[in-house]
Parts: C-alpha cells; sequence; structure tokens
C-alpha cells in the first residue's frame, strides 16, 4: 500500500500529520539533510495514519508502535506486506529506528529497558535482510540490463580525442583569426575530459579522478592561495606549475554524517565525515578552463559550467540530459554513473593489487571497506587472506551494482 491507495479521508488526515512530524524531525534530527527529513516526515505520517495513530502525540505513536513490532514478527503495520518494494519497506524500517532512537528513554520507562535493546536488534536484523534483498534486485537487473557489455574504456578515450582536437582548432582560429568559439561545444569537450580525461600519475600508477556529478556546480577559482572553505566546491586552478585541484567541501561523501554499523549488533552509530576533499586536475583541462575563462569571462559568483542559456544552474536532470548529448557518438543513454561503471570494470579486470584499487577508487571519491582491507593486511593466514580478497572483490561487484555508485539515491542504513 503506498500513499495513492489511501482513502479521501485517510489522505486528508496524512496531510494534517506532516505538519507534526515537520517540526518533530527538525528538532530532533537536525544533522539529516532535507531531503531525508522531508522523506522521513511523509513515512511516518503514513505510518501513523495506516496505523489510526493519527490523534496520538508522537511519542505515544512510538510507544505504540514498538509494543506491536514486539509482538509481531513481520513488522507489516510498519514496513508494509509483500507487495512493497525493498526500497520502501527500508525506508519505512530506517523512519520508524529514528522513531525508536529518539524515544530511546520514554520506550525503557513505560515498557522496559530488554524492549528497547529487542526491538533496535530486530530492526536492526529485519533491515539488513531487507538491504541485502535491495543488492540482489540490483544484481538482476544489472544482468539483465547492464550496457557494459557493449561500451569500453577505449571508445570513451577515442571520443575525449575527437574533441581534443577539435578543441586545438578552435583555440587556433581565435587566436589567429579573433573567431569567438561555441560555448556549447567547449562546454561539452570540458566535460567530457572531466569524465575520461583527468588522468595523473601516482609513483607508477597511473588512474583517473571521475567524480559523480559535483562538476555542475564547481566555481572556479584561480590563484595559489586555497578556496575559502564554505559548502561552495571548487576548480582551483594554479597558474604556475602542474598542481591544479579539484576541491570538494559538499557532497554525498564529504562535510555531512552518515549511519554506520555499530559494534553493537543491531546497532548504529552516527560519525562525521570527512570536512574536505582534494581530487587532482591535470593540466589539459586546465588549459580549456582558463581557454573559456578568457574568451567568456565567467562570473567568479555562480558555478563555472553554465547551461545553453548561459544564465540558469544546472540540475540534475539538466545535467544528465547535457551528457547524453555529449556522449551520444558512444551511447544513448550514457551517464555519470555508466562512465564510472566502465572505468571501474577495467580496473577491476587489471592486474592491480587491492592496495592499489584501493587506491584508485579514492581517487573518484569512492572506497572499499576499511575494516575489509584492514583484516586483509593484518592476516597472517595465507588461506584466509586468499578468502578475504575473494569477499573483497565480491563486494566490488556488489558495489558496481549498488545505486550508491550511481549518484542515485543512497540506501537509507539502518
Amino acid at each position: 500500500m503506498k500513499i495513492k491507495d489511501l482513502t479521501v479521508e485517510q489522505k486528508s488526515e496524512f496531510r494534517r500529520e506532516l505538519p507534526k512530524f515537520d517540526l518533530f524531525l527538525k528538532e530532533h534530527l537536525k544533522h539529516l539533510a532535507t531531503t531525508s527529513l522531508s522523506l522521513y516526515k511523509r513515512t511516518l505520517s503514513y505510518i501513523s495514519v495506516i496505523n489510526n495513530l493519527q490523534n496520538l502525540d508522537t511519542k505515544d505513536i512510538c510507544i505504540c508502535l514498538t509494543q506491536k513490532a514486539l509482538t509481531n514478527n513481520n513488522l507489516i503495520h510498519i514496513i508494509g506486506d509483500e507487495n512493497t518494494t525493498n526500497n520502501n519497506k527500508n525506508i519505512r524500517l530506517s523512519a520508524f529506528k529514528n522513531l525508536v532512537e529518539i524515544f530511546k528513554t520514554d520506550i525503557k520507562k513505560e515498557i522496559s529497558s530488554v524492549a528497547y535493546n529487542s526491538i533496535i536488534e530486530k530492526l536492526g536484523k529485519r533491515g539488513c535482510k531487507i538491504r541485502q534483498n535491495i543488492l540482489k534486485d540490483r544484481q538482476n537487473k544489472d544482468v539483465e540490463t547492464n550496457p557494459i557489455s557493449n561500451l569500453n574504456w577505449e571508445e570513451l578515450q577515442s571520443l575525449n580525442k575527437e574533441y581534443l582536437k577539435k578543441f586545438k582548432e578552435i583555440q587556433h582560429q581565435y587566436i589567429k583569426y579573433n573567431e569567438i568559439p561555441d560555448y556549447m561545444f567547449l562546454r561539452d569537450c570540458l566535460v567530457c575530459n572531466l569524465y575520461v580525461n583527468n588522468t595523473f600519475k601516482h609513483k607508477t600508477l597511473d588512474f583517473n579522478v571521475i567524480l559523480r556529478n559535483e562538476y555542475k556546480s564547481l566555481y572556479l577559482h584561480i590563484g595559489d592561495n586555497q578556496p575559502p572553505t564554505t559548502n561552495k566546491n571548487y576548480l582551483w586552478v594554479k597558474l604556475e606549475g602542474n598542481d591544479s585541484k579539484i576541491v570538494i567541501n559538499k557532497n554525498k561523501t564529504t562535510g555531512g554524517v552518515k549511519r554506520c554499523i555499530s559494534n553493537d549488533i543491531g546497532h548504529t552509530k552516527i560519525i562525521p565525515q570527512k570536512d574536505q576533499k582534494i581530487f587532482a586536475l591535470n593540466k589539459d583541462i586546465t588549459k580549456i578552463i582558463l581557454f573559456i575563462q578568457q574568451v567568456f569571462n565567467e562570473r567568479k559568483d555562480r558555478p563555472f559550467i553554465k547551461s545553453n542559456n548561459r544564465v540558469s544552474n544546472y540540475t540534475s536532470s539538466t545535467w544528465s540530459k547535457m551528457l547524453t548529448r555529449v556522449f551520444k557518438n558512444i551511447d544513448s543513454k550514457i551517464s555519470s554513473s555508466l562512465v564510472r561503471k566502465i572505468y571501474y570494470q577495467k580496473i577491476m579486470e587489471g592486474n592491480y593489487s587491492i592496495n592499489e584499487k584501493q587506491l584508485i577508487y579514492e581517487m573518484s571519491d569512492f572506497s572499499l571497506t576499511n575494516s575489509i582491507f584492514e583484516k586483509v593486511k593484518q592476516s597472517d593466514n595465507i588461506v584466509e587472506e586468499k578468502h578475504t580478497k575473494l569477499l573483497v572483490e565480491e563486494n566490488l561487484k556488489l558495489m558496481l551494482s549498488s545505486s550508491t555508485l550511481k549518484g542515485e539515491k543512497e540506501i537509507h542504513f539502518l
């Protein structure tokens, strides 16, 4: 059952519940992003209405739902029946668990401490099963629709060479005849290079920096002084040397908090993410950036990469459409996530060590679980080490089919 399946009366009750949970969540879960707060607000309002608890306050709603969950193994009153998708089950369970954690003291007082520990463990175990099903669903879908088998990294490289060839011709025409170039082509050329050609060498290891869709909101900062530490992200171009950078202060893995698994079964904890991440930006790309800046004198108070009208900023939707056009000669439905997956597939098939793979993935703001790598490093048992490395490879395959890699909504881990 979904919100659209509610009766007319229930929909009215649902709308009346929204302000109550909106105020409640903003007060108690200030660390969450606006989108998560909105999602949980609607989810808890829905759960309240279908359980006929809309006339109660938030604490009593939590107590009633908890008491029922303790005697109801299938948790249908919270996550729904077998017709509910695993994604929706995960969101509902996550929203309810947040509610339980907020009223931890009240549950222990009005029910018991044992009840609180039992419900937390129950929700944790159920959440693990749901998320495993989500990954399996995505893997099965990926097997059916995965376009990687028809694409390879060399094709993307060939396309980028065509962009660079035309860029040099345009640059020559501008210098010799002062011919103003087409902004849309220069923008597309820059975007293609950011995704495909931001190549660097670390010791003997060649790697590419490939971020998600952060490029659409990068501001230009030219000079030796580091950009200010704000919520903005930057293209930091240094005029001397080959040391330009991409500075990320805020994205899905930076400048916020995340929920992770605790040492206690069924429990989680909230930890801060890194305040800032800095990635390499090679000289070829800085040349394109500086040429665009020279020709069009872009404003520094707006993101550097502009839409077709050169006024409005990119949204996720318009950025995706632009990427489709940039890579249209390769695939009609290519996206940033697909470019990343093609590259990761290349690395997966390459003869790299575990540590080298870890470094390469970190260069694209994506890394394996540290605990897995620590286990590999610390293991003295050769058989155990081989087994653990196999687990790492399996973990990589799961990640490659996961939407968290695709820049879509993250799985809401409990």
